[in-house]
Parts: C-alpha cells; structure tokens; sequence
C-alpha cells in the first residue's frame, strides 16, 4: 500500500494502524484538523523518504477538494471559540495545520493558502530556527515566519523550544519523547519536581524567543510527536497558550477537551484524493480489531542480560507469527503462580521490584509496533497489606474465602499505595493501555474487613454481622456497594494512569460466569452491565477448560457470546480471551481446536480476540489461530 492516509496514535513513537469507518456524512458539530508537514518529492515504495511528505500536486489536490465540496478552512482563533462554545461555524469545518517550520512552506505551501484564501496554523520548533535542526531539514527563517504571520493567514504556534527530542528512559539506553518522558541519568530517574521544571523552562523559553521575534507571545502549543499528559498541559496553560494539540486523530467539539488536547488527524504517505475524501467524510475512526497475547513476563525474565535480550526477540518473532497486534503483558512477578502478588516488575516506592525491566520489554514491543497493556493486580498486591493485616480482606466464614489473598478496597491505605504505584508505572513505563487483573471480585462471604465494616456501618446505620447480610434487601445492597467500592477503586487509579498517559484505555478481567449468569453478581460482585460503561474494555475470560466445558467448547463459547453480545454494539467495547493451556490436564489446546472457538467467535460477531498463555518457546509451526 503505497499511498495511504491514517489518523494515528504517537504516544509510544509508532503508529497503529486503525481503520477508517465506511463513509458517511461529517458530523455537524464536530471540526476535523489536518496535520501535514514536508511538501516535496515522495520517493517511491522502496527508497528512502519522509513518509509525511506530500507533494505540491497532491496538496493542491486536496485544496481543490475542499474547496469544491463545500468545506470551510477556519482559523485558529475560530477553532477556540468553537472549543469555549462561543463560536458556531459552517457544517463542514476544517483546520489545516502544518508542523516543523520546513522551508517548503514558504515556498510551497504559503503561495497556495494564499491563492484559496485558506487560514492555517505552522507549528516551529525554537531551538532549531538557531542552527541545530535535526539531519539535514531545511527550515523557514525567522524573517519569513514574520512574512507569513504578517499575512493574517497564517497563524505561529509553538512545537516546544527544544522538547522535539528523544531521551534516555531506562538504565538499558532506551529513549522515549522528551515532554513526557521521566529522564535516566547517573542511576535514577528524574523526580516528578524536576520533570516538571524541565518542560515548564523550556515551554517559558519557547513563549520568550517568540515574543522577541514575533512581537507577541504564541496561542498554540503543539506537541513534538503528539505527546503529553495531564502535567505538561497545566504548565501550558500556565505560560499562557490558549490551546494545545496532539496527534489521536477523530474529530474535535465544543469542550474542554479540544482546548487542552485537540485532535489531528496526521497526513502521511502521500494519500492520494480517494483516501482524503474517506477521511474527511468519516466520522471518526475506529481502532483495529484487536488480537491479543498474554504475556507471562516471568517467562522472559532472565538476570543474565544477554538471555533477556535473546528472550524478548523471541518474544516478539512470536508475536508476529500469531498476526497478533497487541500484548497484555505482565507488569508483576508470579513465580508461584498463585496469584499472590509479592514483586512487580517496574522500579516504585510502594511495592518490592523483582527487576526493572518492564519499561524496556514495553518499548522493545513498541518498537515493533504492538500495543501493549500493563496487565496488573491491585487488591492481590500482598505487600499493601503485611504491614497492616486489618486491611486484608476477610471472610465470615474460611470455605467461603475467595481464591486470591487480597487487600481490601474499603481502605483508605490501600487505596492510597495503590494510586502511587499505579502513578510510577505510568510516569516510567510509556504502556498503552491498563488491563487489571482477575483479582478485583468479591465472595458472598466477604468483606469482613474492619474497613469494610466501617463502610458498611456508615451506608446502612447497622453494624456488619452475618445475620444482617442475610437479609436479602440489605444482602443485595450490601453486594452492590462491593461492586461499586472495586469500580471507584479502578476508575481512581485510570485517572491517576491518564495523568501522565494521557488516553490510556482501560480493560478489566471478568469471570464468565458474571456474563452467563446474572444470580453470580452475589458471588463476584462483578457486574457485567457495569463494567460496559466504565471500561474501555471488558475482557471476558473464556476458559472452557477451566469451566469444565472442553468437550462442547465452542458450544459453551456459542452461548458465551450470545450472553455477551445481546447488544450487538457491545461487540466494540468487548475482548474474549481464549484459554491455550488445560491448567487440569496440564497440557496445551491443540493449535486446530483453538482455531476452530476463534472461527465460532467471529462467526457470532465478536471483533477482538486474544488467547492466554502463550508458549513464547515452543517450536511447534501452527502459529497463529486468528
């Protein structure tokens, strides 16, 4: 594929394919924003290009569409007033924005806006226009930046002064984007007061070197690669831009969210008018179907550095022989594999680091363009509660104690420890996405916590007894408030995640009984409904080995899917996780037999599949079942 348009994500510095939605009418509410960059020769397939070059013909191209099909190029100042909601403007809005100051739109570029009267935004980049541009780019000056600001077309915006870098993350050498990155030198990494200082001086110099050359401080802050967070927008805002804009692509609405982060769609690839007419006629995009490994880090760690490096190429040669485009990898250590959470895999002040490799197994995996989930426990974490045994959950009763040693939710303690720890992994691990760990349930029989009875006391004016909990309205309630308790706790700890990563999807682990079976929201405490709304993602764990169903497994999954997918648009927000191993018969499910549930899947119209473990060392060739 030659020519192609997508809208892409860079968080994590590579692009994930995502298809765009069949067209349809643009939304009349919303604006899409266009990002360009070089214009230029585009080398054919095969030679060395900037793939976010376009050529002159092809922008003029598209100038002509927009301008024979009725859409309206705006300008910076209307796009903040549409975002503050003071501002309507003409159904088929479009922002055109061009990043890094090349000298081709001078000479290109600014001649054409002129000629169409189309307003537009240039993103520079201030420590480059003083002699040190990356490779051998060639750049405006600051004298045609004044020409073309002088215009009224042609709004300045900044790129950073010197944020449109990458560097080091982690004691391995790896590099990551300098505005969200948390810095490695001399042993240790860079603490949340020193980060911010960094980007807070270098967005102060930017709004300094542009005032002096330009007369007047900059409205537009455009991150180098799309990248920021929660952190680096406040201290935007703090220096005075009015606005900033990443890379996720879709389109932008009245609201806070357009003003702090709005989102452009990226042109690369040189697409030709058939793919920019899709993109403009869509109405968003959707992200790929997902296909998902599971990945036990435990099984890639090795102490001798040489064998962890051989391990993760492993890794990664596995992941594309499966066609699978996207990792739950374990972020903790489980050499027991019972669930009880004692290390993790990321440096943390809350919990002991087996070793702190995870960054780089995320970034060696990003680096081949996989999107990569922390899978992680929260209430199993063993060392939130040794100090304090008072915050373990409990049971009324042993037999009815569930199957996981875990914290309980209730405690304000825990819940602290664990919004820290969720914090670190985020500032030093560039991940894409959470999936929270099968812990988060609660029996009938629990929580007897001192905690818990605290809460329960303080929701039903009662103390906590067993007597009280058998009464089925206080039962129910008491079972909801569990739910509930568990789902505040997770959307708590995204907020944290998406302070530093900003969008970060969330997914969830849920029994399949809790899809099946409504009664077993008194067993788990999970509610299936529920968890469409909050996450991102429901995983669904669809183990029929595990649920003593392996001799009518895809008949089990059949109805499985028929529980889940009663809704059909509930397909979206969806992933069913296959079981590879028979942990019973310890044994692996044939490569056929898994194929065969992943075929009865698709068939019912389930869009995102994964499967867990994965024998990242097998040998056996029939690698991919999806």
């Amino acid at each position: 594929m030659r020519h192609f348009l997508r809208i892409c994500f860079l968080a994590l510095a590579v692009l994930f394919p995502v298809s765009l939605l069949s067209a349809q009418p643009l939304n009349t509410q919303g604006v899409a924003i266009l990002c360009y960059h070089d214009v230029g020769p585009y080398a054919e397939e095969g030679k060395k290009a900037n793939v976010f070059t376009v050529t002159p013909q092809l922008l003029r191209g598209h100038f002509d569409f927009l301008k024979k099909n009725g859409y309206t190029a705006i300008s910076l100042d209307d796009y903040i007033q549409f975002a503050k909601g003071l501002k309507k403007l003409p159904e088929k809005s479009v922002f055109i924005t061009f990043d890094d100051a090349y000298l081709s739109f001078y000479e290109k570029v600014f001649p054409l806006l002129k000629e169409y009267n189309y307003p537009a935004l240039l993103a520079m980049v201030g420590v480059w226009q003083e002699g040190s541009p990356p490779e051998s780019y060639r750049l405006m000056n600051w004298d045609q930046a004044r020409e073309v600001a002088a215009s009224g077309l042609v709004d300045i915006a900044s790129h950073s002064y010197g944020l449109h870098y990458q560097l080091t993350m982690n004691a391995f050498g790896d590099v990551h984007h300098a505005a969200t990155t948390r810095e490695f030198a001399n042993g240790s990494y860079e603490s949340e007061e020193l980060y911010k200082r960094r980007v807070q001086a270098d967005l102060r110099k930017s709004q300094e070197v542009f005032e002096k050359e330009l007369g007047k401080k900059v409205r537009a802050m455009v991150w180098p690669y799309g990248a920021y967070n929660e952190l680096t927008v406040d201290i935007a805002l703090s220096e005075g831009f009015e606005v900033s804009f990443g890379l996720e692509g879709g389109f932008n609405f009245p609201g806070e969210r357009s003003l702090r982060a709005g989102k452009r769609g990226i042109i690369w690839g040189n697409p030709p008018i058939n793919d920019f007419a899709k993109f403009l006629n869509a109405g968003g995009f959707e992200e790929q179907k997902l296909r998902v490994l599971q990945i036990d880090l435990d099984a890639i760690y090795d102490s001798n550095k040489l064998q962890l490096e051989a391990n993760i190429t492993m890794l990664i040669d596995r992941i594309r022989k499966t066609n699978a485009n996207s990792v739950f990898l374990q972020a903790f250590a489980d050499e027991k594999g019972d669930g009880d959470i004692r290390q993790v895999y990321f440096y943390n002040s809350q919990v002991p680091v087996r070793a702190d490799i995870f960054s780089h197994v995320v970034k060696r995996l990003a680096d081949a363009n996989v999107r990569v989930f922390a899978w992680i426990p929260t209430m199993a974490i063993q060392s939130l509660a040794e100090k304090h045994p008072d915050d373990l959950v409990q049971a009324y009763d042993p037999k009815g104690k569930g199957w996981y040693n875990r914290a309980s939710p209730f405690s304000p303690r825990v819940r602290d420890s664990l919004k820290k720890l969720f914090a670190e992994m985020a500032m030093y691990t560039p991940i894409s996405g959470i999936l929270f760990q099968d812990d988060l349930f609660m029996t009938d029989y629990e929580d007897f916590s001192p905690t818990a009875a605290r809460a329960f006391r303080e929701r039903f004016g009662i103390p906590l007894t067993v007597e009280a909990i058998k009464d089925p309205e206080i039962g129910s309630k008491w079972t909801k408030l569990k739910s509930e308790t568990m789902n505040e706790l997770t959307s708590d700890l995204m907020a944290t995640v998406r302070k530093y990563r900003a969008n970060c999807p969330s997914a969830r682990n849920i029994y399949a009984e809790a899809v099946l079976n409504p009664r077993s929201f008194e067993w788990y405490a999970q509610d299936y409904q529920a968890f469409l709304k909050i996450y991102d993602y429901t995983v669904i764990m669809a183990y029929p080995y595990m649920e003593k169903q392996g001799d009518r497994a895809v008949a089990w999954l059949q109805e499985l899917t028929g529980a889940a997918l009663q809704d059909n648009r509930n397909a979206a927000r969806v992933i069913f996780k296959l079981q590879n191993y028979d942990w019973e018969k310890q044994k692996w499910v044939p490569r056929a037999e898994l194929s065969s549930q992943v075929r009865a899947l698709q068939a019912r119209g389930v869009l995102h599949i994964g499967y867990y473990p994965e024998n990242v060392f097998s040998e056996r060739r029939d690698y991919s079942p999806f």
